[in-house]
């Protein structure tokens, strides 16, 4: 019955709740095919990611009775904490990138085919699949090139004159909200890396206030869901941390079943966070479609191009 419903349109106009029900109607329609193919990408990545948290928890718990009880850190116990810690963030890295590239070779597919996203299997998506993490990785290093001038830009700023920070910050926050843009820019559209940045910055501040909206509700709802899922893996940890801490803070004394099974929700944690993430991104999805609609007309130049092949 799904399939006699309307298809969900990319480039339209729509008020703030016309583009939660569209982001809602896409996930309601497509949850299967999505929960079926991040199992597939992102499982096998979880079960690194969950054994670098775990291990980074462990060291920090460490490290935490070592400095209440007034005793120097040890070098190795923190390059053991930073080492799990930087294998954490960069398969974080790795699955945040795998996921976008695939809910928005999803969304993609799901726009340009009548039939929707039925029949679709991951061979069929593997070329855009492909395309898309290439152009986040270029979109990720260009990124933190940005960052890092801005860095300097405020370093140098604070070195002159520290009170104009004052200033510098909320604008940076202005700033940051059109990036939210960016990745389905670079996706959906076939242009350059700075064609993309600047249109970003574009429609982003031509819409601010509805990415500012839907980045935040649909954050929220992220960050709800990705609560319900690491609840147990918290508390678990905080269990485990306690009893080692009262064995003299040693984690030997914990058993073997008890770690498997902190291991286990860390990967429920880590896989619900991943699904958690779906909200934003198909919520940015509808609102660059209606900040593209708004700014360029996209379907008006679309259904004049198309009149004129007749």
């Amino acid at each position: 019955m799904e399939s006699q419903k309307p298809k969900i349109a990319m480039y339209v106009k729509r008020n703030f709740g016309e583009k939660l029900s569209a982001s809602f109607d896409f996930i309601k329609e497509n949850w299967k095919l999505m929960l079926k193919f991040t199992t597939y990408l992102l499982l096998p990545i979880c079960l690194i990611q969950a054994l670098s948290l775990n291990g980074m928890m462990g060291y920090m718990t460490v490290l935490a009775d070592l400095s209440g009880g007034g005793v120097s850190s040890d070098a190795s116990l923190m390059m053991s904490f930073f080492s799990y810690y930087s294998l954490y963030m960069f398969v974080f890295l790795i699955g945040t990138i795998a996921l976008t590239s695939l809910i928005y070779a999803l969304i993609r597919t799901y726009n340009e085919r009548d039939e929707r996203l039925q029949g679709v299997t991951l061979g069929m998506l593997r070329p855009m699949l492909l395309r898309n993490v290439k152009r986040l990785v270029v979109m990720t290093l260009f990124g933190l090139l940005l960052m890092v001038l801005l860095g300097v830009i405020m370093g140098f700023m604070a070195a002159l004159l520290w009170p104009v920070l004052f200033l510098v910050i909320p604008f940076v926050i202005i700033l940051a909200v059109p990036f939210a843009l960016w990745a389905p820019i670079y996706l959906f559209e076939d242009i350059s890396v700075m064609e993309s940045l600047k249109k970003t910055f574009r429609l982003g501040f031509a819409t601010w206030g509805g990415v500012f909206l839907i980045s935040l509700i649909m954050g929220l709802i992220a960050g709800i869901l990705q609560g319900v899922t690491m609840m147990p893996w918290y508390i678990g940890t905080i269990v485990k941390s306690i009893f080692a801490m009262s064995s003299g803070g040693s984690e030997a004394t914990v058993s073997v079943g008890y770690n498997f099974m902190l291991y286990l929700l860390a990967i429920v944690q880590a896989f619900g966070a991943y699904l958690a993430m779906i909200f934003s991104l198909v919520g940015l999805a509808y609102q660059y479609g209606h900040a593209s609609e708004k700014v360029d007309n996209i379907m008006v130049e679309s259904d004049i191009d198309n009149f004129d092949k007749l």
